[in-house]
């Protein structure tokens, strides 16, 4: 699997109309780019040259013929795996077969994704948080759920909140010293977003996971973290995405506990014995 089209992707719902057609054409058709030249690709995807070489210089190549190359590498590595629709007909070791090669391949291309540079600062700005608040709705919020039973383990003040009067009176009471971490697949949940506008205008650092590298959630994020945008449907709805939310805040997680001190392994087993009171 070659990086190139997962950052075709990645970049596709926030390029300009005529870049916008130019990907399209080549993720639907990248066989086509080994044998046509620039004039014969400007007209298959109805652009001009001129937005090609844009396009190409977008995506960190000198020209047309660079990238060009990186195009027959990755065809000669092979395709990456597409995320099979759900069927009527499939029987369920076909569905396990089609969740198991979603799931790996959302992992693999977040991973593409991943700025070393902005997963450095979302965990320093972590470390030094006096709070830690995380914000979500939907399957977001199960997500964010998650994190905070983690990071609470640990003995650090931390909130997450399905109602959304307390997401605000929480991100209203936030500081310079706190952390507003969001989930938001497309970055446009009008209550997350109007959330971290708000932490951020209390000076919190704000750390986004996302998908979309143009959205109203970006507008008040400090630190993005991008999610990879292939995934498994059924209908309409996105069934394995939040898998690569998981893995982000699992790597945050695991990244917090080695740099803290070493007393948090007593945190941890003072609150497995509380909860062990609980089992039966």
């Amino acid at each position: 699997m070659n990086d190139l089209f997962v950052r075709i992707r990645f970049l596709l719902p926030s390029l300009p109309r005529a870049e916008k057609a130019i990907a399209s054409a080549l993720l639907e058709n990248p066989e086509a780019i080994t044998h046509l030249t620039l004039a014969e690709i400007a007209r298959e995807s109805g652009s001009s040259e001129a937005s090609i070489i844009r396009f190409c210089k977008r995506m960190g190549y000198d020209g047309y013929s660079s990238m060009k190359e990186d195009f027959i590498r990755a065809l000669a590595e092979g395709m990456e795996i597409h995320s099979e629709d759900i069927k009527v007909s499939d029987d369920m070791k076909t569905i396990l077969k089609k969740v198991y090669q979603s799931n790996v391949q959302m992992l693999s291309d977040t991973l593409v994704l991943a700025d070393d540079e902005n997963y450095e600062k979302a965990l320093d700005a972590l470390l030094k948080a006096r709070e830690i608040h995380f914000f979500g709705v939907g399957d977001a919020f199960a997500v964010c759920q998650l994190a905070y039973m983690k990071f609470g383990r640990l003995g650090i003040p931390c909130s997450v909140h399905s109602d959304v009067m307390l997401q605000m009176m929480t991100a209203g009471n936030l500081t310079s010293e706190d952390v507003a971490l969001a989930v938001s697949y497309e970055g446009r949940s009008r209550n997350v977003v109007e959330a971290m506008k708000i932490a951020k205008e209390r000076g919190a650092v704000t750390i986004s996971i996302t998908k979309m590298n143009k959205s109203p959630l970006l507008r008040y994020t400090d630190i993005s973290l991008f999610t990879a945008v292939n995934d498994l449907t059924v209908g309409r709805d996105k069934v394995t995405r939040r898998v690569s939310d998981q893995f982000i805040l699992d790597a945050l997680y695991l990244g917090y506990t080695t740099k803290i001190n070493k007393g948090y392994k007593k945190q941890l087993q003072k609150i497995q014995t509380v909860i062990d009171c609980n089992k039966i």
